[in-house]
C-alpha cells in the first residue's frame, strides 16, 4: 500500500511539471503563429493519461511483480551484479524492447486497438504525449510483456525496470512538440527528437509506419524504418482510417476495439486480429 501511495505522489508531481510545460509550449506556439492547444482535447488527453497510469500501476503490481516472483521461485532468472553501467545497458536494452513493441503496435490490429488513440489527434504537442489508452498495459492488447518479461528472466528487480521505463516515457514526453525545430546533428543522429517524432505522427504516404524509436533513433536507422523530416513532405497529423472525431475519453479508448470486434463478427474472419490495421481479405485476393 505504501508503494502505491509513493507512486501516486510521484505521478502527481510529474503532473504539475507536465501541465507547466504545456502552458509554456502553448505560449511559444502562439508566438510562432502555429496552432495552439485545443482546451477540450487537452482535458480529454489528461483524463486518458490518468486512466492509463492507473491501469499501468495495477498491471505492474499484479502482473509484473507476480511474474518476477514466479521466475525467482522457480530459479529461472540469471543473477546480475549492479554497477552504473548495468543500469545503462538495461536502459538501452529496454529501449530496444520498446521499439519492438511499438512496431507491433502499428503492424497488428489487436495491438493498434490500444495505440490508435495516441495517434488520433490532429494536433501535435505535449498534451498528445499524455493521450494514452487504459488498454495499453493489458497484455492482450498492449503486449507490454515485451518491455517487461525479458528482465524478469535476466533477474533485474522489477522496480528498477519500472523506474527506467518511466524515465524512457519521461524523455518521450519532450519529443511531442512543434515548438522545437532541429537539434544538433550529432543528437539527431543518435536520439529520437521532435523532428523525428513529428514524422512518426504524420499520416501522409511517406510518414506511415516509421520512426518507432523511444529514446534512441539508432534502432530505426539500423532496421530501415527511419525517415528524415526533410524527406517526409508536409506533415498532416492524425489517422486517415477510422478517424476519431470526439473528445469523449471512453469513446476515444474503446471505439477501435468495438470496430475490430464488429469487423471480425461481420466478416467471420479472425485474421483481422494480427494483420495490419488497414488490412482486408481482398488484399490477399489481389496478390
Amino acid at each position: 500500500m505504501q508503494e502505491i501511495i509513493h507512486a501516486l505522489l510521484i505521478i502527481m508531481g510529474f503532473g504539475v511539471v507536465f501541465i507547466s510545460l504545456m502552458w509554456w509550449e502553448n505560449r511559444v506556439l502562439i508566438r510562432q503563429g502555429k496552432d495552439a492547444y485545443d482546451v477540450r482535447e487537452t482535458l480529454a488527453n489528461m483524463m486518458s493519461s490518468v486512466l492509463y497510469k492507473s491501469t499501468d500501476a495495477v498491471y505492474i503490481i499484479l502482473f509484473v511483480g507476480a511474474l518476477a516472483t514466479w521466475v525467482q521461485h522457480h530459479g529461472l532468472q540469471m543473477n546480475i551484479q549492479y554497477h552504473w553501467w548495468t543500469y545503462v545497458l538495461i536502459f538501452i536494452f529496454q529501449d530496444f524492447c520498446f521499439w519492438l513493441f511499438h512496431v507491433v503496435a502499428h503492424k497488428m490490429r489487436f495491438a493498434w486497438v490500444s495505440h490508435k488513440i495516441h495517434h488520433s489527434s490532429n494536433h501535435f504537442n505535449f498534451g498528445v504525449a499524455l493521450r494514452q489508452s487504459l488498454l495499453a498495459p493489458i497484455p492482450l492488447f498492449g503486449i507490454g510483456f515485451v518491455v517487461w518479461a525479458p528482465f524478469a528472466f535476466l533477474g533485474v528487480d522489477f522496480r528498477v525496470v519500472a523506474l527506467l521505463y518511466e524515465l524512457n516515457l519521461f524523455y518521450q514526453f519532450f519529443i511531442h512538440t512543434r515548438a522545437v525545430e532541429r537539434l544538433p546533428k550529432w543528437f539527431e543522429l543518435i536520439f529520437n527528437t521532435p523532428s523525428h517524432h513529428r514524422v512518426h505522427h504524420g499520416c501522409g504516404e511517406k510518414q506511415i509506419d516509421c520512426n518507432y524509436a523511444g529514446v534512441f533513433i539508432i534502432w530505426d536507422r539500423l532496421f530501415g524504418t527511419f525517415v528524415d523530416e526533410r524527406d517526409a513532405g508536409v506533415i498532416e497529423y492524425g489517422v486517415k482510417s477510422r478517424p476519431v472525431r470526439t473528445n469523449n475519453v471512453f469513446v476515444m479508448i474503446f471505439e477501435e476495439l468495438a470496430d475490430l470486434i464488429k469487423t471480425i463478427w461481420r466478416n467471420k474472419d479472425i485474421r483481422y486480429l494480427w494483420h495490419h490495421p488497414d488490412w482486408s481479405p481482398s488484399e490477399l485476393r489481389k496478390k
